[in-house]
């Protein structure tokens, strides 16, 4: 077997072991940080336990953040579904709403009315001057602004033409 300084040749089919260099033992002075463990062991397991602490309340946390807004959802949905049946008792009140004034105001004959009035009960048209003009506002109703003047005559003999 040949061994060369710069190349390592070992000849034969396997190679053998080396046996490192044997040196003297020397005594192992232990690192800072394993001076320290001791102490430092105590206060890492007091981090542990704060920390596990710290989580298991933040998971609470996340936990009845969850719930509350499951909560919240539940009852939005259901104040929607009631609005939404409210909007509908709604349609059928103004449709019903509408059928009735259309019976109502087809039920009425307006020539009729004029007729009887004219022929029946003596009404005639307004002259010019007994027509008052006003801004009411509104088409719901009218305020009286002033007193309305007293007269002699009723009503009915205006009407009359009396």
């Amino acid at each position: 077997m040949a061994l060369d300084r710069r190349h390592r040749y070992v000849e034969g089919n396997t190679v053998r072991k080396l046996q490192p260099s044997s040196r003297p033992d020397r005594r192992q002075r232990p690192k800072p940080q394993e001076r320290r463990k001791s102490s430092a062991g105590k206060r890492i397991q007091y981090v542990n336990v704060f920390y596990t602490v710290f989580l298991a309340a933040a998971a609470c946390m996340v936990l009845w953040s969850g719930v509350n807004y499951l909560q919240l959802q539940a009852e939005l949905t259901g104040r929607i579904k009631n609005i939404a049946s409210l909007e509908m008792q709604l349609e059928s009140l103004r449709k019903e709403n509408d059928d009735n004034y259309t019976r109502i105001m087809t039920s009425v004959d307006l020539d009729y009315i004029k007729e009887v009035a004219i022929n029946e009960l003596g009404m005639v048209y307004a002259n010019e001057d007994q027509v008052i003009l006003y801004d009411g506002g509104t088409r719901d109703y009218v305020r009286q602004n002033g007193e309305i003047p007293k007269e002699d005559t009723t009503l009915m003999d205006q009407i009359r033409g009396k």
